[in-house]
Protein backbone atom coordinates (compact mmCIF):
# COMPACT_ATOMS: atom_id res chain seq x y z
CA UNK A 1 0.00 0.00 0.00
CA UNK A 2 1.45 3.78 -0.48
CA UNK A 3 0.75 6.13 1.40
CA UNK A 4 -0.80 8.34 -1.56
CA UNK A 5 -3.32 5.36 -1.63
CA UNK A 6 -6.59 6.17 0.18
CA UNK A 7 -7.80 3.04 -0.26
CA UNK A 8 -8.19 1.06 3.12
CA UNK A 9 -7.84 -2.44 3.22
CA UNK A 10 -10.98 -4.67 4.24
CA UNK A 11 -11.18 -4.61 8.55
CA UNK A 12 -9.00 -1.29 8.83
CA UNK A 13 -9.40 0.80 11.12
CA UNK A 14 -7.72 3.55 9.66
CA UNK A 15 -10.11 7.02 8.97
CA UNK A 16 -11.27 7.20 5.19
CA UNK A 17 -9.69 10.24 3.91
CA UNK A 18 -11.41 13.76 4.65
CA UNK A 19 -13.23 15.61 1.60
CA UNK A 20 -13.09 19.66 1.14
CA UNK A 21 -16.01 21.37 0.22
CA UNK A 22 -15.94 23.14 -2.93
CA UNK A 23 -16.84 26.09 -1.42
CA UNK A 24 -13.69 26.22 0.83
CA UNK A 25 -11.14 25.43 -1.80
CA UNK A 26 -9.64 28.56 -3.43
CA UNK A 27 -10.54 28.48 -7.62
CA UNK A 28 -6.84 30.17 -7.90
CA UNK A 29 -4.04 28.28 -7.50
CA UNK A 30 -1.28 29.61 -5.15
CA UNK A 31 0.86 31.79 -7.39
CA UNK A 32 5.13 31.46 -6.48
CA UNK A 33 7.23 34.83 -6.32
CA UNK A 34 11.19 34.62 -6.75
CA UNK A 35 12.90 36.20 -3.96
CA UNK A 36 13.95 39.60 -4.97
CA UNK A 37 17.08 39.68 -7.00
CA UNK A 38 19.94 42.10 -5.62
CA UNK A 39 22.11 43.98 -7.47
CA UNK A 40 24.64 46.67 -7.07
CA UNK A 41 22.72 49.89 -7.44
CA UNK A 42 22.86 51.07 -10.80
CA UNK A 43 24.48 54.78 -10.75
CA UNK A 44 27.22 53.50 -9.21
CA UNK A 45 28.27 50.45 -11.47
CA UNK A 46 27.44 52.44 -14.56
CA UNK A 47 29.82 55.61 -13.94
CA UNK A 48 32.19 52.75 -13.42
CA UNK A 49 31.42 51.25 -16.48
CA UNK A 50 31.95 54.74 -18.24
CA UNK A 51 34.98 55.69 -16.32
CA UNK A 52 36.71 52.51 -16.86
CA UNK A 53 35.94 53.00 -20.83
CA UNK A 54 37.32 56.17 -21.02
CA UNK A 55 40.76 55.14 -18.83
CA UNK A 56 40.56 52.26 -21.60
CA UNK A 57 40.36 54.91 -24.75
CA UNK A 58 43.12 57.26 -23.01
CA UNK A 59 45.60 55.03 -23.27
CA UNK A 60 45.95 54.69 -27.43
CA UNK A 61 45.54 58.43 -27.31
CA UNK A 62 48.47 59.55 -25.64
CA UNK A 63 50.56 57.60 -27.54
CA UNK A 64 52.14 59.55 -30.08
CA UNK A 65 51.54 57.81 -33.80
CA UNK A 66 55.24 55.59 -34.63
CA UNK A 67 57.36 57.85 -36.95
CA UNK A 68 58.37 55.62 -40.27
CA UNK A 69 57.47 53.01 -41.96
CA UNK A 70 56.08 50.71 -38.76
CA UNK A 71 55.51 47.36 -39.15
CA UNK A 72 52.43 45.50 -37.04
CA UNK A 73 54.05 42.38 -35.25
CA UNK A 74 51.18 39.52 -35.31
CA UNK A 75 52.71 38.18 -31.96
CA UNK A 76 50.84 41.58 -30.97
CA UNK A 77 47.71 40.69 -32.17
CA UNK A 78 46.09 38.05 -29.58
CA UNK A 79 47.09 40.32 -26.74
CA UNK A 80 45.28 43.16 -28.26
CA UNK A 81 42.16 40.78 -28.88
CA UNK A 82 42.24 39.45 -25.14
CA UNK A 83 42.72 43.46 -23.73
CA UNK A 84 39.66 44.62 -25.89
CA UNK A 85 37.80 41.65 -24.76
CA UNK A 86 38.63 42.12 -21.24
CA UNK A 87 37.56 45.84 -21.15
CA UNK A 88 34.17 45.27 -22.78
CA UNK A 89 33.72 42.35 -20.74
CA UNK A 90 34.81 44.92 -17.56
CA UNK A 91 32.69 47.29 -18.92
CA UNK A 92 29.47 45.41 -19.63
CA UNK A 93 29.60 43.71 -16.27
CA UNK A 94 29.89 47.07 -14.66
CA UNK A 95 27.31 48.40 -16.66
CA UNK A 96 24.64 45.63 -16.05
CA UNK A 97 25.65 45.09 -12.55
CA UNK A 98 27.05 41.84 -12.61
CA UNK A 99 28.42 40.21 -9.35
CA UNK A 100 31.58 39.26 -11.31
CA UNK A 101 32.23 42.83 -12.79
CA UNK A 102 34.98 43.80 -10.60
CA UNK A 103 36.60 40.45 -11.29
CA UNK A 104 36.06 41.37 -14.80
CA UNK A 105 37.63 44.83 -14.12
CA UNK A 106 40.80 43.16 -12.57
CA UNK A 107 41.31 41.12 -15.75
CA UNK A 108 40.83 44.49 -17.88
CA UNK A 109 43.48 46.33 -15.65
CA UNK A 110 45.68 43.74 -16.05
CA UNK A 111 45.24 43.10 -19.96
CA UNK A 112 46.02 47.23 -20.22
CA UNK A 113 49.42 46.69 -17.99
CA UNK A 114 50.50 43.98 -20.64
CA UNK A 115 49.80 46.35 -23.27
CA UNK A 116 51.59 49.29 -21.78
CA UNK A 117 54.44 47.22 -21.97
CA UNK A 118 54.19 45.52 -25.10
CA UNK A 119 53.84 48.83 -26.72
CA UNK A 120 57.81 49.58 -26.66
CA UNK A 121 58.65 46.08 -26.76
CA UNK A 122 56.86 45.35 -30.34
CA UNK A 123 59.34 48.79 -31.43
CA UNK A 124 56.54 51.05 -32.64
CA UNK A 125 57.14 53.27 -30.22
CA UNK A 126 59.40 54.76 -27.33
CA UNK A 127 58.85 54.98 -23.46
CA UNK A 128 57.79 58.46 -22.74
CA UNK A 129 55.57 60.27 -20.59
CA UNK A 130 52.70 58.70 -22.49
CA UNK A 131 53.98 55.15 -21.19
CA UNK A 132 53.53 56.44 -17.38
CA UNK A 133 50.21 57.84 -18.22
CA UNK A 134 49.37 54.26 -19.53
CA UNK A 135 50.60 52.87 -16.66
CA UNK A 136 48.45 54.78 -14.28
CA UNK A 137 45.52 54.57 -16.30
CA UNK A 138 45.57 51.11 -15.94
CA UNK A 139 46.86 50.86 -12.04
CA UNK A 140 43.58 53.03 -11.68
CA UNK A 141 41.24 50.10 -13.11
CA UNK A 142 43.47 47.51 -11.34
CA UNK A 143 43.03 49.21 -7.96
CA UNK A 144 39.49 50.13 -8.04
CA UNK A 145 38.25 46.97 -9.50
CA UNK A 146 40.32 45.45 -6.33
CA UNK A 147 38.58 47.37 -3.57
CA UNK A 148 35.15 46.64 -5.79
CA UNK A 149 35.56 43.32 -4.90
CA UNK A 150 35.58 44.00 -1.33
CA UNK A 151 32.67 46.80 -0.98
CA UNK A 152 30.51 45.52 -4.26
CA UNK A 153 28.23 43.39 -1.42
CA UNK A 154 27.22 46.88 0.17
CA UNK A 155 26.69 48.64 -3.08
CA UNK A 156 24.00 45.71 -3.29
CA UNK A 157 20.24 46.41 -3.07
CA UNK A 158 16.75 44.47 -4.05
CA UNK A 159 15.27 45.30 -7.39
CA UNK A 160 11.79 45.24 -6.98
Amino acid sequence: MYVADHRSPAGSTAPAAQRVPAATRSSVAPQWTAPPRRRPSGTAGKVLAVVFAVAWLTCPMVEPMPVGDVHYPLWQLPIDLATLATIVGAVATLWRGSPRAPHHGIAAGVMMAVMTMVCPLAGHGPTGWWTWVQAAMSLFVILTSVALVRIWPTLRRPVS
